[in-house]
């Protein structure tokens, strides 16, 4: 058991050492930087110039200075210099003349619709305060004067949301079809890559004899999982402290508070059977992985080993890809039965609703029945595959591997 742990930590070592794992790894975080930066210079400039307010009235003042797109200016030259110096947009002139509040706007362009439905929103509360005043009532007739229909709803059935109109269901799925496709992808080349090049150096008879060959492959897919559940800590980590700081960033926090619900649904969907279905789809997908790179003798023919397994996950991902749609055909359910495909479709079919717990229970099940077949078999036929060094070809070494 040590000399397992030792080739997965050689394995884990030797791979995340390399500039391209550390690039793999940091690319995200950086597009991410990136993107919030420019969006808060962006924003930063354009939170520089305001809107001028010139009034004598000490409610609107005190609504004015509340909002964070109007400036408060006590005279209208004032509001002219700082227009003219450019330290705003534009000003406005509120009057007040028999108890009517008027306002003209001064500017090259035209007030933004959002900021002018917030001046009047302030405007008129403030002009229902005078109505009020002159009109002289009671407090019974002002009391009454605020009174507002009241609406009650009693509901006994609630239809469900379709995918089509549930965002949080097509935020879950998109995630989990971007996450699968890139993790699957990238670690079948990187794992069919190492065993082709470790084939290569003419070394394994050497290993083979200080230990069983089936070890030193569990040792080998230990290690490429090693650094699969590295990335997705530093993902997850990353995410975490995304979640816990966006609160107290300016400019995000807002953003985040009204979103927080839908992020927090989308992570359970994501928990559930989608990482359980990754997780599986992943094991698969290396081990035959691993059984591609053995096949091969030369390193630079690996990528063509492995081309049956991109041919599978290019067709999960597609048809996957089409069922955003929303159709639950018959073509899907048995689909999402059939180990490979099933880490794609399943999950999604769980997402839109239209598969329940039991079905995908059925489904991990079969996916991790042939998980563990295959990787019995190929661990039993790895060693003769590795010391396999004439020239033949794949196909016919994989049909020698059949007769071991």
């Amino acid at each position: 058991m040590n000399k397992i742990w030792l080739v997965a930590k050689e394995t884990y070592r030797r791979e995340v050492k390399t500039w391209s794992y550390l690039l793999m790894i940091l690319a995200p975080f950086i597009f991410a930087f990136l993107s919030v930066g420019i969006g808060m210079i962006t924003a930063s400039s354009g939170d520089d110039n305001y809107i001028g307010v010139v009034t004598s009235n000490p409610a609107l003042k005190q609504a004015v200075k509340k909002s964070e797109d109007f400036d408060n200016y006590a005279t209208k030259a004032k509001a002219q210099k700082a227009y003219k110096d450019e330290d705003i947009d534009g000003y406005v002139l509120v009057e007040q003349k028999n108890n009517q509040l008027t306002a003209t706007y001064y500017s090259n362009e035209k007030m933004d619709s959002n900021v002018k439905s917030e001046l009047l929103t302030s405007m008129q509360a403030v002009q229902h305060q005078l109505n009020l005043r002159q009109a002289k009532l009671t407090a019974k007739q002002s009391a009454a004067l605020a009174t507002q229909v009241q609406f009650k709803q009693t509901v006994k059935h609630t239809e469900k949301k379709s995918f089509d109109s549930d965002p949080v269901k097509q935020i879950s799925f998109w995630i989990l079809l971007i996450i699968l496709y890139m993790l699957v992808i990238t670690y079948t080349q990187v794992t069919a890559q190492d065993i082709a090049t470790e084939k290569g150096t003419k070394m394994m008879e050497v290993i083979f004899s200080s230990m069983p060959g089936g070890d030193y492959f569990t040792g080998k897919i230990l290690g490429i999982f090693g650094e699969i559940i590295t990335q997705v800590l530093i993902y997850v980590a990353g995410f975490t402290a995304v979640y816990f700081v966006a609160p107290y960033i300016d400019g995000f926090n807002d953003l985040f508070s009204k979103y927080k619900p839908m992020i927090d649904q989308a992570i359970g969907n994501l928990v559930s059977w989608g990482l359980l279905f990754t997780i599986i789809g992943l094991i698969l997908f290396i081990i035959f992985a691993a059984f591609c790179g053995a096949i091969v003798v030369k390193s630079e023919d690996a990528n063509k080993a492995v081309t049956p397994l991109t041919v599978l996950m290019l067709i999960g991902f597609l048809f996957t890809l089409n069922m955003s749609s929303g159709s639950n055909t018959i073509l899907a359910q048995v689909l999402s039965y059939i180990p490979f495909l099933s880490s794609f479709v399943m999950p999604a079919r769980v997402i839109m609703g239209d598969a329940s717990n039991l079905e995908a229970t059925i489904s991990a099940l079969i996916a991790l029945i042939a998980a563990s077949g295959s990787f019995i078999w190929i661990r039993k036929i790895y060693p003769g595959l590795i010391l396999q060094t004439d020239d033949v070809g794949p196909w016919r070494n994989f049909k020698r591997s059949l007769l071991n």
